[in-house]
């Protein structure tokens, strides 16, 4: 296949705000169809999810329903079997006595009221053979043999109460009860889709029963009473069901759920209509359901069409008393109300779409216009930032939606000016080091110089000491020169601190150890009267390899100058230790009267003091720099004017060789 470059190449020139917009329109439009085509799945399953998840709820019900009449049943059997009269007329054979059972029968074809439930259709008393001694429906026939009922044969030889639904052939249903007659025959009708059944009429009823032994005091069998309704053309049970669980609903004229009994595959109480508003009853099961719930005995769920509409729906088996299946309990739900509701979602769902997809069309027009824009607007300031103008500042534009960017662009100025910063600041410790080691050569050197003579001076001093008199003006002055002279030692020795490597008393330590001893030999001390302070010691601190008593020294010089920068007002001194990016830090901080900005870069070099005179030498800090930095250290001072000063150093940790080597050391000197 050839393709036209011709007709390609003006979709490929398009300006950047026509692509925008083609793109948003055709993403727009995309996710707007597969929004639709999900959201009407989504619609779809999610309404038969539920209402399936409902009708097997609804089975439930109807079963404890169904389980509820069943021993409603047996319960009646019990009383009346356990009533005295019922005992005597079976032990002693009176059977006249028996005529009050007729009470229990109801006499009409078709229960119409609740009232008519708490009547038998069948009721019969049982000798322990098996033999009728008595029919409450039909007091005229006795003396047949009843073993043929298994629920009978199962009492009489375990002798404790049976109940079950059992198929029974319908002329020993009209034995026990010929006013059955018209309720025990039922005709099949054919439905479309429904199994194929040879005879034309039901030959079996379902007979829900109960039977109750009865036993003398030394638990003797004497006989069994035995009960029932016929299930056929029952009314109450399936009613019962529907108004629990539907409340009688109806949508369209309808009801919104239905139940029904079947016999095998054929409809024997239900409450679902045909088109001339009957009920159902003969009515047959399609071959789907019949060959999964009464072939395999599984529950079937789901869409099914009963009688003249769909409807969705659940059936679950019954069995008899040898678990064989005989019939099936269904419910079910008109389909057609939640079929109008999905129907209604779904275009809801379309039109909310479309109108989504028109202001997503409109709204891509301005945005196209707008990222122009902001792109314009960030062009020129990329442009003032290559300038070298990193003071330069977007204003967010919080209307647009880009004040996401506008922050990051920010932040990344201020970033990069942050990081001008410290390298000027590094560049100025970078001067600041090599000024103090050329300073430190030059001070060695000059103290080396000096110190000879001023030996001199002072052997030469302290020799006419003695040979002059303990009192008198040359004895004053040469003691004045002594004195002076032991001072200028003092400053020597001082630059040789400076200067001087450390000495090979180099171990590893632990530097919270090292400011602990030193605030133990100043903290009773007059100067820090009056003086919170506040220690943070990070623990696990890797140690270092240093001099602990020099190490030791520049901590006190610290601390000492800390507290008298407090001296007017008092404050609060703080003490911290951590680990910082491979270095072992410790930080001094004071609330003092600070360092003036001018004055914070010459603190370190010698004879520099912002001291009174004759208050200080100016070589403390000084020697601390050239004992941290021998150290293979750093140290440094941050100060706010007014609100204090924090000193910093950082020290390296002990390589592994020389935590090796510094064990070795210690265990040599112990």
């Amino acid at each position: 296949m050839k393709i036209d470059l011709k007709r390609i190449r003006p979709l490929v020139n398009l300006d950047l705000q026509t692509r925008l917009i083609a793109g948003f329109l055709i993403a727009v439009c995309l996710t707007g169809f597969i929004a639709t085509l999900i959201g009407v799945w989504t619609i779809n399953k999610s309404t038969i999810d539920e209402v399936q998840n409902r009708v097997s709820q609804d089975i439930n019900t109807a079963k404890l329903i169904y389980g509820h009449t069943l021993e409603r049943i047996v319960s009646q059997i019990q009383f009346s079997a356990e009533s005295a009269d019922l005992f005597e007329a079976v032990r002693d054979g009176k059977l006249e006595k028996l005529e009050s059972l007729r009470g229990l029968i109801r006499h009409v074809q078709v229960i119409q009221t609740p009232d008519d439930r708490h009547f038998l259709d069948m009721l019969s008393v049982v000798n322990a053979d098996g033999k009728i001694l008595f029919r409450a429906g039909n007091p005229e026939v006795s003396g047949d043999d009843m073993l043929w009922d298994p629920v009978i044969r199962k009492c009489i030889e375990t002798r404790v109460p049976q109940s079950s639904t059992e198929l029974v052939p319908i002329e020993k249903i009209l034995l026990e009860n010929p006013a059955l007659a018209e309720r025990a025959h039922i005709e099949i009708i054919k439905t479309p889709k429904s199994i194929e059944l040879e005879e034309k009429s039901l030959t079996e009823g379902t007979v829900m029963r109960a039977v109750y032994p009865i036993v003398d005091k030394n638990l003797k069998l004497l006989g069994l009473l035995t009960g029932g309704i016929l299930l056929n053309r029952e009314r109450v049970i399936v009613d019962k069901i529907r108004e629990t669980i539907y409340h009688d609903e109806k949508y369209k004229g309808q009801d919104i759920g239905v139940a029904t009994i079947f016999q095998g595959g054929v409809r024997i109480a239900t409450n679902v209509m045909t088109r001339e508003n009957q009920r159902a009853i003969g009515t047959t099961l399609s071959k789907e359901v019949y060959k999964r719930v009464i072939d395999e005995g599984k529950d079937w769920v789901g869409r099914a069409f009963v009688v003249n509409d769909w409807y969705i729906t659940t059936y679950t088996p019954l069995y008899n008393i040898n678990q064989k299946v005989i019939g099936i309990l269904y419910t079910g739900i008109l389909e057609a109300k939640y079929r109008d509701m999905m129907w209604k979602m779904i275009w809801i769902n379309l039109g909310i779409t479309t109108l989504g997809m028109i202001l997503a069309f409109v709204i891509s027009l301005r945005m196209g216009n707008t990222i122009i824009n902001r792109i314009r607007i960030l062009k020129k300031a990329a442009e003032a930032i290559a300038a070298g103008n990193l003071n330069y500042r977007l204003s967010p534009d919080t209307v647009s939606g880009f004040d996401i960017l506008d922050e990051a662009f920010n932040n990344m100025t201020k970033s990069l000016k942050d990081r001008d910063e410290r390298l000027q600041k590094l560049h100025e410790q970078l001067i600041r080091s090599e000024k103090l080691t050329a300073l430190g050569e030059m001070a060695a050197g000059v103290a080396h110089e000096i110190n000879n003579p001023l030996g001199g001076i002072l052997l030469y001093g302290n020799l006419l000491l003695e040979d002059l008199q303990e009192k008198g003006t040359a004895r004053e002055n040469i003691e004045k020169i002594v004195n002076q002279t032991n001072r200028c030692k003092t400053i020597v020795q001082g630059l040789l601190d400076f200067a001087r490597t450390p000495t090979g008393e180099m171990h590893p330590l632990q530097i919270n150890d090292v400011i602990r001893a030193a605030l133990n030999l100043v903290k009773d001390q007059s100067i820090f009267h009056g003086i919170e302070m506040e220690t943070r010691f990070a623990e696990n601190l890797p140690e270092v390899n240093g001099d602990p008593s020099r190490l030791e020294e520049v901590f006190l010089n610290l601390l000492i100058n800390a507290a008298d920068a407090m001296k007017e007002n008092r404050g609060k001194l703080k003490i911290a230790t951590s680990f910082v990016v491979d270095r072992v830090r410790v930080t001094i901080s004071d609330t003092g009267k600070g360092i003036d900005r001018e004055h914070l870069p010459h603190i370190f070099e010698p004879f520099f003091t912002t001291k009174e005179p004759g208050q200080g030498t100016g070589l403390g800090l000084s020697i601390a720099y050239g004992v941290i930095k021998r150290h293979k250290g750093f140290i440094d001072a941050e100060s706010t004017p007014g609100k204090g000063t924090t000193f910093i150093v950082s020290l390296p940790p002990c390589k592994s060789g020389e935590n090796d080597t510094g064990a070795n050391r210690n265990v040599t000197a112990a």
